[in-house]
């Protein structure tokens, strides 16, 4: 039976949510974009690429390090509040014993695959610190879960200012990639510091870890890290492939290019962000609701990216020579080719709700699998004859086969992409 209630296109926890997720990403993302650009004029091609080389090994493991935990644990918080406590600090506890040991992997793959480059070394170990402090994180999806999102958005603000400092420091005075690097996982360290005093002070001061609970949240997120590996391979193998097939230069090119082509995220993440707890807990109340929130979700971001790519495409190379000067003009065409994966990229990422929702998350890991060979193939191909466009064209590629076409072959996913389908065209959206 379903139970009829009045639907509005924002619930009042859903818009508030939103709100404060949005001004969060947006005034984060501003300030992360203008650090970027100050970073990127300071330094030259060779050291921009040598650090956007390292954030991509890191990015790596950061990702595997959620050990998929962020996609299901707003599910269990809806189907058993009470045992919060449990699923946070259970989690959190399998999350730091995994970065424990991503910190010792990343050091002996960069040693081992460059060992003559010290300063990368360095430049690794200090960021890779980030998995560590970040494996605190999950306390950002309690608060959104009780209508909370203002005090992450504030203290990730805070955070960001003050490790900005430092890195501005770092680069604009003593001109010491080190030392900015150390900045990155500062800015981390203090954020989960502020999330884990607010905890103690408004909700519980015990901590619980139970196996069972940890072995139960692995059963269920396997496929997300699964997916994980995978997403960061196409996520981040372009960059690596580039400085091994090509140089530190042409890293920094590419770099400037998908940078400013996901300016963009801060309104689709945070939409999905904002959605997501609103649609697990329709999904277990009102069916109807839940598909209308899902069909209102893929249209939001869908037609929001299309707007920005027909922008970013007509202005690429005014855009870049404002912001990075004419160094950077040779990403002007990878930028314009770039762009248009963002929609099929963030496609990816509510499609993965959708899954969690219908208890269908075993085919992330193949959709993942499939994007992941299908993007090193392309690149290995496409890099050595168009360079940084062969890259951004691998990307685009991928994305729309990952998240697009394989939604519509996987029978049992058909019923997603038909949702996905009347979200775009705008069908029954509204009631």
């Amino acid at each position: 039976m379903i139970i009829k209630v009045k639907d509005k296109l924002f619930s009042n926890r859903l818009s508030k949510n939103v709100y404060w997720i949005f001004l969060g990403n947006i005034l984060h993302a501003i300030l992360a974009f203008l650090l970027n650009i100050f970073v990127a004029r300071m330094l030259t091609l060779n050291d921009n690429g040598l650090l956007t080389y390292a954030s991509s090994w890191v990015a790596f493991f950061s990702s595997v390090g959620t050990l998929g935990f962020n996609g299901i644990i707003s599910r269990e918080f809806s189907k058993n509040e009470s045992k919060f406590n449990e699923y946070i600090w259970s989690c959190t506890w399998l999350r730091v014993l995994f970065a424990l040991g991503a910190i010792v992997t990343l050091q002996a793959i960069v040693r081992i695959s460059a060992p003559e480059e010290q300063v990368l070394h360095l430049i690794v170990l200090c960021q890779s610190l980030t998995i560590l402090f970040g494996s605190m994180d999950l306390f950002v999806y309690w608060y959104r879960y009780k209508n909370k999102a203002a005090i992450t958005a504030q203290y990730r603000i805070c955070s960001f200012l003050l490790a900005a400092v430092w890195r501005i420091l770092a680069i604009g005075v003593f001109h010491n990639l080190i030392f900015y690097a150390i900045g990155v996982s500062i800015e981390t360290l203090l954020f989960v510091f502020f999330l884990y005093r607010f905890y103690r002070q408004n909700y519980t001061r015990k901590i619980q870890i139970k196996s069972k609970t940890m072995i139960r949240m692995i059963k269920m997120s396997y496929p997300f890290v699964f997916s994980a590996i995978l997403s960061t391979i196409y996520g981040q193998a372009d960059k690596i492939m580039l400085k091994n097939m090509m140089d530190n230069n042409a890293v920094a090119l590419y770099n400037a290019s998908t940078t400013l082509a996901g300016l963009v995220v801060i309104v689709p993440t945070t939409l999905i962000e904002g959605f997501r707890p609103d649609i697990m807990d329709a999904k277990c109340h009102n069916e109807l609701l839940y598909q209308r929130r899902l069909r209102q979700l893929y249209a939001l971001v869908f037609w929001t990216c299309m707007v920005y790519g027909v922008f970013i495409t007509v202005f690429a190379k005014q855009i870049i020579l404002l912001l990075y000067g004419k160094k950077y003009l040779g990403s002007a065409d990878s930028l314009a080719l770039i762009v248009w994966y963002t929609s099929f990229s963030y496609f990816g990422a509510i499609n993965n709700v959708y899954m969690v929702a219908e208890n269908k998350q075993k085919w992330v890991q193949f959709i993942t699998l499939g994007g992941a060979l299908a993007n090193v193939a392309l690149n290995y191909f496409l890099i050595p004859v168009l360079g940084i466009v062969g890259a951004a064209l691998s990307s685009l590629l991928t994305q729309i086969f990952a998240n697009f076409v394989m939604m519509m072959i996987i029978r049992d996913l058909r019923q997603g992409f038909r949702i996905m389908i009347q979200g775009i065209i705008l069908k029954e959206v509204r009631e």
